[in-house]
């Protein structure tokens, strides 16, 4: 059992990143209050006065989890590494975040990225419906992440999920509740560093003992082949990975938490450094998940046993904690800083997606029915609300414990039907001056109606599962099972019924029968990507159909002329033009023309 390679050194390690973390949490909590910045905005925002480097490694970690850490190489181990492009998709997604995003958001000065519905249309029916894809996407990502965090403890060191859940869950809603989102980011450094540490550790380790990195390649095999094959239903390709991760990466820049980041830098300028510093340390991370899988495949083909195909883990997502067990197993520490890398992944993750979620509740569904509470209220309120996400993660966490495949595949078929809708909301929302509220909401209708039928479609229908790439060698496994029988899989095509699994070597074999299985069969990543095309299209005929808004507010869209070309022949001052930005909104705000208790108090 896990219990018995853990050694002392080990559980040292782990709980002192829980100790740290924890601590940060309670320094922030008596230094703010020290210097007396209690303000809601010091609370949420860092009084809007964040630096670069800290906010940016936060950005980084908040949406890299368990779900990364273990169900990468995890896709990695079984499918190969053509996860790896997921690195260029998600570049292409900083660099539109920064150029577009960013001078539409941050000159507005707002508390949410819901506001900016609310601005932008003038009623709230966006702005609330919106703000509840964001928040069911929050919560099942929280329990996506405590879950998979779970499973690694309940292999390495034998807790069962449920213990693992209630430590995580408790842990972090305390310290993120009375440090506010100061401590969120510093808190997100020092699990940064975590993080990086753990993927150094794993690949360099592993690699040297099978001499070297042309070796491991080859004990690797097609592990590390790249496809290049357009088909759209094969799992895991340059195209559909490349193509397919733009929106899923975009979606989460239109997210709570990263809004908050945005907000809490002072200008413009930091926010846009910020994005281009964070985007290659985020696909760097992203490369060196993928390759773990490959590396980890490697390291169990040279010793004659292929732990999941070959039974002795039939929990795909057990992979990785199991290899970190035979590999670092016997050097005291190691194990336990893996651990501690996991866990700092998921503190990340949860204490970000938390302080977003009291934020948003608080300024967009509370604030405006209840104008004149205190301040002394105002914080307490805050803080119970942060408590009250994190109870409902824990909920979640149990509800997620019922489902089988790797944790990157359950959440990212699941959360497609809300990612690419938003995305695509707020997409035509900044550019197309024409959308309409009718327009975007039935279009976001149609794009959430499509992804939920394809997927559906992709796990209840008898549909041929993606085909697996050939297994490594089992015939030095103590548990042999024989690899054409049936058993209850735990890959990423069912849920809790048995399915018998073909492993073949040519990963372009697509099994299909009738019309129907052609459209389900569709890779998993493409999914997100056909609800914001079908949003984007349905969205723009409709609105062209519906009487046209009036006095829109040019600074609520993006301008090509504005942000690109008079910038790039030097006409326009960014501080001249976000002074007067916020001074409009003020004016806005003192003449009813925006809700005053819309955000805090500028």
């Amino acid at each position: 059992m896990a219990s018995s390679v853990f050694h002392l050194a080990d559980y040292i390690v782990f709980i002192g990143t829980i100790i740290i973390s924890f601590l940060i949490g309670v320094f922030f909590a008596i230094w703010e209050k020290v210097r007396h910045h209690n303000t809601l905005e010091d609370y949420y925002l860092a009084g809007r006065k964040g630096k670069t480097l800290p906010v940016a490694l936060s950005f980084v970690v908040s949406f890299q989890s368990s779900i990364l850490m273990l169900g990468y190489p995890a896709e990695s181990y079984v499918y190969g590494t053509n996860n790896i492009f997921f690195a260029v998709g998600a570049f292409v997604a900083f660099i539109i975040a920064a150029i577009v995003i960013v001078p539409v958001f941050h000159p507005l000065k707002l508390s949410t990225v819901y506001e900016y519905m609310y601005l932008r249309y003038g009623n709230n029916v966006l702005r609330y419906f919106t703000l509840t894809l964001g928040v069911v996407y929050a919560v099942f990502y929280m329990g996506s992440v405590t879950f998979g965090t779970s499973v690694a403890m309940e292999v390495v060191m034998g807790i069962p999920y449920w213990g693992t859940i209630l430590i995580f869950t408790i842990v972090t809603t305390v310290y993120t509740s009375i440090g506010g989102i100061k401590a969120v980011i510093w808190t997100d450094v020092f699990q940064f560093l975590m993080m990086v540490a753990g993927f150094i550790f794993v690949i360099s380790k592993v690699t040297i003992d099978l001499g070297g990195w042309m070796s491991m390649k080859e004990l690797a095999g097609e592990r590390f082949h790249f496809n290049f094959n357009p088909d759209p239903r094969i799992r895991l390709t340059f195209w559909t990975v490349s193509v397919g991760s733009v929106t899923q990466t975009l979606s989460m820049f239109y997210m709570q938490p990263t809004m908050q980041r945005i907000f809490s830098l002072p200008n413009q300028k930091n926010a846009r450094i910020m994005f281009m510093f964070a985007g290659p340390v985020y696909c760097i991370i992203m490369v060196a998940a993928a390759i773990e899988g490959g590396v980890i495949f490697a390291y169990y083909a040279s010793r004659g046993c292929d732990i999941y195909h070959g039974g002795i883990t039939k929990n795909v997502n057990a992979i990785i904690p199991q290899a970190i067990l035979d590999v670092f197993g016997n050097i005291p520490g190691l194990p336990g800083l893996f651990i501690a890398a996991l866990s700092s992944a998921a503190f990340s993750t949860l204490s970000s997606l938390l302080s977003s979620l009291s934020v948003i509740i608080f300024q967009d569904a509370i604030r405006p029915y209840r104008p004149h509470m205190t301040k002394q209220f105002e914080a307490k309120l805050s803080r119970w609300l942060t408590v009250l996400f994190g109870v409902l993660a824990l909920a979640v966490s149990f509800l997620i414990s019922v489902f089988q495949g790797t944790i990157s595949f359950i959440f990212q078929s699941f959360i497609s039907c809300i990612d690419g809708p938003t995305c695509a909301i707020f997409t035509l929302s900044i550019l197309f001056r024409r959308s309409t509220t009718k327009g975007v909401l039935i279009g976001s209708l149609c794009g959430m109606a499509v992804s939920m039928w394809l997927t559906l479609g992709k796990l209840f229908s008898d549909v041929p599962p993606d085909v697996m790439l050939k297994s490594g060698p089992v015939d030095q496994c103590v548990n042999v099972i024989h690899l054409n029988t049936t058993y209850m899989s735990y890959s990423n095509e069912s849920l809790v019924f048995n399915v018998t699994q073909t492993y073949v070597n040519d990963p372009n074999e697509i099994r299909t029968t009738n019309i129907l299985h052609e459209i389900y069969s569709l890779s998993y990543l493409l999914i997100s990507l056909s609800a914001f095309l079908v949003t984007m299209v349905v969205g723009i005929v409709v609105s062209l159909c519906t009487s046209p808004p009036k006095n829109i507010d040019d600074r609520l869209l993006f301008s090509f002329r504005q942000q690109i070309w008079c910038k790039r022949t030097g006409q326009s001052d960014e501080k001249e033009s976000q002074e007067r930005c916020s001074e409009e909104m003020r004016s806005m705000i003192s003449n009813g023309v925006v809700d005053r208790k819309s955000s805090f108090d500028r």
